[in-house]
This record gives structure tokens, C-alpha cells and sequence, in this order.
């Protein structure tokens, strides 16, 4: 739309498309509450004030509050595993209309072709989508992924994709940055000189080793766990984007360190959150909501999920409700209670009621082809022989994507290691799928898992099939049950599946509707409740494969220490 079109309508000589009437707007700039009109041209904001007394169409909000349409800092849209078009649909429903995605899971799994499926499929789509090219493909070269990202290719994605990509995804390679890794400093050079962003990744590092990150011009990190960790990165120049998704959640021990003086320089993420979590509790609608509750005043809340995240991304026209800004609003009742009841998206009521009103639809219609069948060796034996030594155990903690290292005497039967459920420890394997080239077996402490076995193509970063399971019986079914269906989750107990979920795009994302996916995320966890856990484990084994965040992890190449990142033995000698 052209400036000479909208001012007209600023100045009154032509009427709006569409006039909100008796609304009480958030200001983001002033921090105030103003009672007023609204008046929106096409997808802009036209002018505000109660000078605009007529339109083409007249909403009379009665008093509800407008806030700017919502701003996720940071997501995986594939850990959603939902199709983009069924990831807008969710967002939308909860107030989101902005999202910066880095399509990291995929392209770990399709490279390029996988990146170029997710800026295609949500061109046109009703939901701002702007892109963080990864920057770990592969994440580690202690796992095997289906694909590698290199300099050259982003190049290429930057030229054909300019105004989409805006960032270089989270640099979760610090030890290569603190090395100077001569390929990934220049993937970070390529970046920058295009200014764009680039976004962090860097849990618990701190001091010199901190500085040295940030003077590769990584600018923002997600990964903090506590106040003091979250103030020095602040303290040193970062934007810290608080993060609550499934099974990271670190709103609550992070919302101490926001303040009147600080709070501009921090965001909300939700990085990777499942449907059912989403339908259950919101998106950045609920993590708003939750810091409010907490104490964080209403409007600062507010900015973090809005006016911040644009300022920092440079997303010129998001994250108010100004003139000549898009023209994408959330009505509220509240700023309490924070119940969306209407979602505003280029001037277009999209959401109404809790339904959307409105059928979304990509341009491009093709999925990307998956890998075919899952590639395994086929001679794998999940055995382990006994060799009288100690062992070491990837221990979960609730709530985050740390683990611990615990050096334990397995249980044995027959010259065997076996899983020792009355310890809460169960046997897990991970498989190559992409090149068929080996697994390993470990075993992990705080599933629950009491009986039968879980299989799952979802395995961050490289999205190798992983199966935890207390009897190598179930393991196996498992196995070849998810070779059967191309990828997916699976659930088996006593030697039948009790539970599945295809995800025929890329084994990450299905080809369904959201309410399917959710029905069958829900079936799949009650399945998982049969097997022992008293609580949702699922997201938890997802991240096992996560070479990146300490302290103890397993990928199809090795147990992993990611503090020293190298390959550790499963036996310790003591």
C-alpha cells in the first residue's frame, strides 16, 4: 500500500475501511490507558482519536482493551507437529500474529528443502512469519543428521528469501565461536553484514567466556535458567527472551529480574511448546498472563510480548498500535483476567468468539518428500553385557533441559544390564535414521516408566529414532512399528502398540488437522501414563538427543558430555 493512499484517511477526507469504536488502547509508548477511536485503512492503522467518527464497516467494542497483536521471539514451529498452516491456526486462536520461526528441527532432517517448505507454506497465510536461518546444521558433529547447512547455502537463502529471513538462528556452537570455528564465524559474518540479527544460544556460560560470545555479535539468548545468569547477560548487552514451552519452563524463575528500569530489554518465547500444551494453556497469551499474576504490571507485560520483540528483530510497523503500524490488535476484556475475544489481523477479524472465522490456506501446497523409510541398521542388538563396572545414567530434571550425570551399579540379570524401574532408570536407544550408520544404548533416570516402551523420530537436534523402554521385547516392536508408519511417536505395551501418531513430514510434523493432532497427543500420553509416568515425560525425551545443553545427553554416535563435548563410555572405571 502506498503512504499517498492511507493519508487521506488520516486526515479525514476519505473514509476507513473499518472503525473501532469506545476502546480502551494499550499504549505501549506511554505506558497508558487511552479511551478512544481507531480507525484502519487495508492493513495499516490509519489514525486514532475520536475525530474518526465514520467508516465503511463500525465495531463498537464496548470498553474492551486493545493491546498489539503478539510477538513469539522464538519457536519451532516443527515441535509443534503441526503443519505452519495448523500452527497458524492455534496461534492466531490465542492472539499471536507475529512469529519468528527457525526452522532448525527440519532442516536438520531436509536441509535446504526443508527450510524452503517453511517460508513457502506460510507465504500469504494470515500470521507474520519472519525466519532465523539455522545455524547448527548439523548441531554437533558428535550426532548424525540428515543434512548439513553451509555458508554457501545461506547465501543462496538469504538472496532468493530477503525481507523473510531476519536473523541468524540461536549459535548453540559457543565452544566453535569461542575457538573462532572458521565456518561458523563466517556464517556469522555473512549475517551481520546483511544486518541481521543474530540470535543466542549459551546456557550457564558467564565471565570471559561470555564476552567472548557476544563479541561475535550474538545479541540475544533464551537458554537462561536463573536471575543471576539472566542479569549478567542483560548487564553485558543481551536481550534476554524468557522462555515458557513445554518442558523448558523458566518464566517463573526469571521474572524476578524484570524491573521498571530493565524490562525493555526483555521478551517472551515459547521455542518449542506441543499442541496439547497449546490448547490447554495458550501461547504468549498465557505466558503474559502468568507474569501479570506474578506481579509484573499489566502494561509492561505487555511490551515484552510486543513493542520489544519488534524493536529488537527491526519489525518497523509490529508490536503497537500506532499510525501507520500493521493493522494486527487484540481486543481483550481485561487486563487482569487477559480473556482474548477478538483477534484483528490486517484489519480482518480473524478470530471471533474463541473460533476463527476465516479458512487459512498456503500458496504452496506440496510437502517435501520425507526420507522414505526409516533407515536402520538392521543387525542392531539391544543388548548390553555385563562388565562388572559402574555405569553411567542421563538423570531428568523437571522442567528443563538440563540433565545430570549419575554414575550408579546397574541392576543385572543373566550377565545383563536391564533396566531398573524400581530406580526410575530404563534402557534408551538411539538410531542413525538418516544414513543407517550405528546406534547406541544408555540408559536414563526420571521417566517413570514402568512397563512396555516409547519410540519417537522426534529427537532434537538431528531427529534420530530414539526409543526408551523398560524390556527390549516392547523396545522392539516399537522400533519396527515406527519403520511401518514413516515416522511418528509410538506407545507399546506388552507387546501391542496401544498408541500412535503419524508425522509423515519430515517424521517431525503431521499432515492433519490441529484437533486431529491434539486427540492423538492426548491418546498418546494417557499410553504413556499406562507405562508409569505420573507426569508428562514426552517433551522431556524428545530433548535427550540435545548435545548442546549439559550436562549429560545421548546421540546415535555416543553417550555425550556437552560440557567437554566429546563422546563419553557408558562404563566408568571407579
Amino acid at each position: 500500500m502506498k503512504i499517498c493512499e492511507m493519508v487521506p484517511v488520516a486526515l479525514g477526507k476519505k473514509v476507513p475501511d473499518l472503525l473501532i469504536k469506545n476502546v480502551n488502547l494499550v499504549n505501549v509508548y506511554t505506558g497508558k490507558i487511552e479511551n478512544t477511536n481507531i480507525a484502519l485503512y487495508k492493513k495499516r492503522i490509519a489514525g486514532i482519536g475520536f475525530e474518526y467518527t465514520d467508516a465503511k464497516k463500525i465495531f463498537d467494542a464496548n470498553g474492551l482493551y486493545a493491546i498489539p497483536g503478539l510477538i513469539d521471539a522464538h519457536v519451532h514451529i516443527e515441535s509443534s507437529m503441526l503443519s505452519p498452516i495448523e500452527f497458524a491456526k492455534m496461534v492466531l486462536l490465542n492472539g499471536t500474529t507475529t512469529v519468528i520461526a527457525d526452522p532448525h528441527e527440519i532442516a536438520n532432517v531436509l536441509g535446504v528443502e526443508g527450510i524452503n517448505y517453511m517460508i513457502k507454506a506460510t507465504e500469504g497465510i494470515p500470521l507474520n512469519v519472519y525466519f532465523a536461518i539455522p545455524s547448527a546444521v548439523p548441531a554437533t558433529s558428535l550426532e548424525t543428521s540428515g543434512a548439513i547447512l553451509g555458508p554457501e547455502d545461506m547465501v543462496s537463502l538469504i538472496e532468493k528469501y530477503p525481507f523473510r529471513i531476519i536473523a541468524l538462528g540461536e549459535v548453540m556452537n559457543y565452544p566453535g565461536v569461542i575457538n573462532c570455528n572458521r565456518e561458523l564465524i563466517t556464517k556469522i559474518e555473512i549475517l551481520r553484514h546483511k544486518y541481521k540479527r543474530i540470535d543466542g544460544h549459551a546456557p550457564g556460560l558467564s565471565g570471559k567466556n561470555l564476552n567472548a560470545y557476544i563479541d561475535a555479535f550474538v545479541r540475544s539468548d533464551h537458554e537462561c535458567e536463573t536471575v543471576n545468569e539472566a542479569l549478567e547477560k542483560l548487564s553485558k548487552g543481551m536481550h534476554i527472551f524468557i522462555r515458557e514451552g513445554t518442558a523448558a519452563r523458566n518464566l517463573k524463575s526469571l521474572l524476578p529480574a524484570v524491573d521498571l528500569m530493565n524490562h525493555f530489554f526483555f521478551s517472551f518465547c515459547t521455542d518449542d511448546r506441543d499442541p496439547e500444551d497449546i490448547n490447554k494453556r495458550g501461547h504468549i497469551n498465557q505466558i503474559v498472563k502468568e507474569s501479570i499474576d506474578n506481579g509484573i504490571p499489566p502494561v509492561i507485560a505487555i511490551r515484552m510480548a510486543t513493542i520489544n520483540t519488534a524493536k529488537y528483530f527491526n519489525l518497523r510497523s509490529m508490536g503497537a498500535i500506532s499510525p501507520g503500524y500493521k493493522a494486527d490488535i487484540v481486543l481483550i476484556d481485561d487486563l487482569e483476567s487477559f480473556n482474548i475475544k477478538f483477534v484483528i489481523k490486517d484489519s480482518r477479524f480473524v478470530v471471533e468468539n474463541n473460533k476463527l472465522n476465516l479458512t487459512i490456506e498456503s500458496i504452496f501446497k506440496d510437502v517435501p518428500e520425507t526420507l522414505g523409510v526409516i533407515n536402520i541398521r538392521k543387525d542392531y542388538n539391544l543388548k548390553i553385557k555385563n562388565q562388572n563396572k559402574k555405569i553411567r545414567v542421563i538423570s531428568i530434571k523437571d522442567y528443563s533441559l538440563f540433565t545430570e550425570e549419575i554414575i550408579i551399579s546397574p541392576k543385572v540379570s543373566k550377565n545383563e544390564i536391564i533396566s531398573d524401574v524400581e530406580n526410575d532408570i530404563v534402557k534408551m536407544v538411539v538410531f542413525d535414521r538418516h544414513k543407517a550408520s550405528g546406534y547406541t544404548i544408555g540408559f536414563v533416570k526420571g521417566t517413570g516408566i514402568k512397563k512396555g516402551a516409547i519410540a519417537t523420530t522426534i529427537g532434537h537436534d538431528s531427529h534420530n529414532l530414539a526409543v526408551v523402554g523398560e524390556n527390549d521385547n516392547d523396545m522392539n516392536k516399537a522400533i519396527r512399528r515406527i519403520q511401518e508408519i514413516n515416522g511418528g511417536i509410538v506407545v507399546v505395551k506388552g507387546g501391542k502398540v496401544i498408541s500412535e501418531l503419524s508425522l509423515p513430514i519430515a517424521g517431525l510434523m503431521s499432515d492433519r488437522d490441529y484437533t486431529y493432532v491434539i486427540n492423538n497427543l492426548k491418546q498418546i500420553k494417557t499410553a504413556i501414563e499406562s507405562l508409569g509416568p505420573r507426569k508428562d515425560v514426552l517433551m522431556n525425551i524428545h530433548f535427550l538427543q540435545l548435545a548442546v545443553i549439559p550436562k549429560l545427553k545421548i546421540t546415535d554416535k555416543g553417550l555425550i558430555d556437552v560440557e567437554k563435548q566429546k563422546i563419553v563410555d557408558l562404563f566408568v572405571e571407579v
